[in-house]
C-alpha cells in the first residue's frame, strides 16, 4: 500500500524521476513525507535544502543504514575530490552509500548524493565511478529540479504524484514493481517534460566530463560507463540497470560523450590501486554464498599470489567463511608491505574482533600514529573495541567526539546511545536516542526520549529549561516538514 499524504508532493517529484530513482531497501509499506507547495516559477535554494533534509529523514526511516565504514569513507573521499570542480559553491547535506547490488546513483535537491554499492560491481576503475558522481553533481549544480518545476508550471500534476510514488517504491522495494509503476506513469507524461529531461541529461554529461578533467581524471570513463550500461540492455530491457530508468541513455548521448572525450588533451591516467581493494569488499559481500566466494577468490589468489587485490579478496572470502586464522595471517602479510594502508588496517582490526582478540586490537589501534588514528573508520573501530572490552564509558567518549565531527550521522548517535546504555548512563542514553530519532524523522519518539531524560534530572531548573527548549525545537522541525 502506498500512502501519499499530500498530492502537492509534486515539487520534488520530477527531479526524483529523472535524477533520484534508487532502490534502497525492502519494505512492505511506504511512508511518504508531505513535500510541499510551490509556485510555477520554481523553488529557492533554501526550499531545496529543506526538501533534501526531509528526503534524508524519509530515507533513514525506511532504509537500513550502511555500516561499512570503509566503503562510506572511500566514497566520501572521492566526492570530496570532485566537489571543488563540480560543486564548489554548493553545500552537500549527505553522501549516501546504499547497500544494493544494482547499478544506480542519484541526486536529491538540497545536496544529497547517493551511490549504490552495485556501481562498484560494474565499474572497473575509480574514474568510472567518479564519472557517475560527477554527472549527479552536475544535476545539483545546475539546479535541474528547480528549473524543471519552473518549466512545467501547473501542467502534469497528477503525473507528478504518481511518479513520486514510483520513486519512493524504488527507495523501499525496487525491481520490477518500480519499473512497472514508472512505465505506467510515464505513459501519461507530457512530451515537453521528457524533452526537458533529455536536455538535463545532456547538460549533466557535458559538465560531468568537464569536472572529471578538472579533477585530473579520464573523461573517457564516462563513455566506458555508458557502454557498460548499454551492454546490460542488449538482450532485454527488464535487465537494464536501474540507473537507466531515471537517466535515459539514447545512443546520441553516448556519441556526444565520445566526441567530447576526444577534444580533451590526450594523457595517461594512473589507476588508483586502492579502488580495486574497495571494490573487492563489494564483490566478496555479493558472492552468492561464502563457499562459492571462497572458491572463486582462492582460485584468483593462486593464480596471482603477489597481487594485493587477489590477497585482499581472498582474505575477505576467508573471513566470510569464518576461516579467521588464515585470513589474519594473509592480512598480516599485506600489512607488512603496506603498514599505513587503511584498508588493510581496518580488515586486521575486524579479524581481531571476530576472533575474540579485542585486547590485541586495542594495542594495535593505540600504537597507530595520531594522523591515522583520527580517521573516522578507525575511530569507529576503536569504539567497537572498547565495547568488546566492556569499557563502555571510553567507547561513549570516542563516539561523542565523532558526533562533533559528524553531527548528522544517525549511526554514530545510535551507537552512542547503546554505549551509554551499557555504561548505565540513562540520562545520556535518552539524549542520544532523541537525537537519533530526530535525524531519522521519528519526531514523536525523539521528544519522548527528551521527556524521559527530564525525569532523570530531578530538581535542576536550568537543565530542565534546556530540554524544554529542545522539545520545542523538534516540534518546530516537525511542523515545518508537515508544511513542506
Amino acid at each position: 500500500m502506498i500512502k501519499l499524504r499530500n498530492c502537492t508532493a509534486r515539487l520534488v517529484l520530477l527531479y526524483c524521476l529523472v535524477f533520484a530513482h534508487a532502490s534502497l531497501a525492502q519494505s512492505s509499506q511506504i511512508e511518504l513525507p508531505s513535500l510541499g507547495e510551490g509556485g510555477a516559477s520554481g523553488i529557492s535554494i533554501e526550499q531545496e535544502r529543506q526538501l533534501g533534509q526531509a528526503w534524508l529523514r524519509s530515507y533513514y526511516r525506511q532504509a537500513p543504514l550502511n555500516r561499512d565504514y570503509l566503503l562510506q569513507d572511500y566514497i566520501e573521499g572521492l566526492v570530496a575530490r570532485l566537489k571543488p570542480y563540480g560543486l564548489a559553491d554548493y553545500a552537500l547535506l549527505k553522501v549516501l552509500v546504499v547497500d544494493n547490488p544494482n547499478l544506480n546513483a542519484f541526486a536529491v535537491p538540497g545536496g544529497v548524493i547517493g551511490i549504490h554499492s552495485g556501481l562498484l560491481l560494474q565499474a572497473e576503475s575509480e574514474d568510472e565511478v567518479a564519472s557517475v558522481i560527477a554527472h549527479e553533481m552536475a544535476h545539483l549544480s545546475q539546479r535541474h529540479f528547480a528549473r524543471s518545476v519552473a518549466a512545467q508550471g501547473p501542467r502534469g500534476m497528477a503525473t507528478l504524484a504518481g511518479l513520486l510514488a514510483a520513486v519512493v517504491l524504488g527507495a523501499t522495494a525496487g525491481g520490477d514493481a518500480t519499473f512497472a509503476m514508472l512505465a505506467a506513469t510515464q505513459a501519461a507524461a507530457l512530451e515537453s517534460q521528457l524533452r526537458y529531461s533529455r536536455q538535463n541529461e545532456t547538460e549533466s554529461d557535458r559538465i560531468g566530463q568537464q569536472t572529471l578533467v578538472k579533477a585530473g581524471m579520464d573523461p573517457k570513463a564516462t563513455v566506458r560507463m555508458f557502454e557498460k550500461m548499454l551492454a546490460a540492455t542488449r538482450y532485454t530491457r527488464s535487465m537494464a540497470p536501474e540507473y537507466l530508468l531515471s537517466h535515459p541513455l539514447p545512443q546520441s548521448r553516448v556519441v556526444d560523450a565520445q566526441t567530447r572525450a576526444t577534444q580533451f588533451p590526450a594523457r595517461i591516467y594512473a589507476e588508483n590501486a586502492q579502488y580495486k581493494l574497495i571494490a573487492a569488499r563489494v564483490k566478496v559481500a555479493n558472492s552468492e554464498t561464502p563457499e562459492i566466494g571462497l572458491r572463486n577468490f582462492e582460485n584468483s589468489y593462486r593464480q596471482s599470489p603477489d597481487s594485493n587485490f587477489a590477497k585482499y579478496s581472498y582474505a575477505l572470502a576467508l573471513q566470510r567463511a569464518r576461516r579467521l586464522d588464515e585470513a589474519k595471517a594473509l592480512t598480516e602479510q599485506m600489512l607488512s608491505a603496506g603498514p599505513n594502508n587503511l584498508v588493510f588496517q581496518s580488515l586486521y582490526i575486524e579479524l581481531l574482533l571476530d576472533s575474540e582478540g579485542a585486547s590485541t586490537a586495542l594495542e594495535y589501534l593505540q600504537q597507530l600514529p595520531a594522523v591515522q588514528s583520527e580517521n573516522h573508520v578507525l575511530r569507529m573501530r576503536l569504539a567497537e573495541t572498547y565495547n568488546r572490552l566492556n569499557l563502555f564509558e571510553r567507547a561513549a567518549e570516542v563516539l561523542k567526539q565523532q558526533t562533533v565531527k559528524r553531527p548528522n550521522d544517525p549511526i554514530i548517535w545510535y551507537e552512542l546511545a547503546e554505549s551509554y546504555g551499557l555504561a548505565g548512563n540513562i540520562y545520556q542514553l535518552h539524549l542520544a536516542r532523541s537525537k537519533y530519532f530526530e535525524l531519522v524523522g521519528n519526531f514523536n519518539q525523539s521528544m519522548e526520549h527528551i521527556r524521559l531524560a527530564k525525569r532523570q534530572l530531578g530538581e535542576n531548573p536550568i537543565e530542565q529549561a534546556v530540554l524544554d527548549q529542545r522539545i520545542r525545537n523538534i516540534a518546530q522541525i516537525q511542523s515545518q516538514e508537515m508544511k513542506l
